[in-house]
């Protein structure tokens, strides 16, 4: 069973900000923030000591790659999931394949070597 990890979503639109919520979150994985764009995006993220960050296309703004660098040296173990067309995201899941964004996370999440097992 995986320890706890607190995800923060970001979309622009709020059903699309459901739709990543429900794709995200397990038993053991809890949507902790959302946000609209990229400022609220990495503030919610830095508030909630996400580990996670799932950031859809709409949400991106125009230079996302700047977005990940200051969220990773605020939070170094934060990884940022782009959902859609993200550049300099640490994993990306095709915008229709969301059903994959578990899948990516358990990686990242294992990949990391901090990761426990309950």
């Amino acid at each position: 069973m995986c320890t706890a990890v607190r995800i923060v979503v970001a979309a622009a639109e709020r059903e699309r900000r459901l739709e990543l919520r429900r794709a995200a979150v397990t038993a053991e994985w809890e949507v902790v923030g959302e946000a609209d764009g990229p400022e609220a995006a990495y503030g919610e993220a830095v508030e909630r000591r996400a580990r996670f960050l799932v950031l859809d296309a709409s949400a991106a703004g125009p230079r996302p790659e700047v977005l990940v660098r200051r969220l990773r040296s605020t939070s170094p173990n934060a990884f940022v999931i782009g959902i859609g067309d993200v550049p300099g995201v640490d994993a990306t899941v095709a915008s229709d394949l969301l059903d994959g964004l578990r899948d990516t996370i358990r990686d990242l999440l294992h990949s990391s070597g901090d990761h426990q097992h309950a």
